[in-house]
């Protein structure tokens, strides 16, 4: 019974994860146009956004999460 919560559990929070990444490169997408970022961090903003969609990609949520979270952290959100 123990295994079968734990199974559970792990799964809400994966799935919690995969849903938040969209959200969290949608806002970064809509923050880039506005940004005023010197040219190096914008393009440190871009590298982490695209490597964070192909982390979600791959399923790896909680490291998609972390690394646009750097991101949104650089854009100032």
């Amino acid at each position: 019974m123990k295994h079968l919560i734990a199974v559970l559990f792990a799964f809400s929070v994966g799935s919690a994860f995969a849903n938040g990444c969209p959200g969290e490169m949608k806002a970064i997408d809509a923050k880039m146009p506005s940004a005023n970022l010197a040219a190096p961090a914008m393009s440190k903003v871009k590298e982490l956004r695209a490597k964070g969609e192909q982390m979600h990609k791959d399923g790896k949520h909680a490291e998609s999460m972390a690394t646009l979270g750097e991101a949104k952290k650089l854009l100032g959100l």
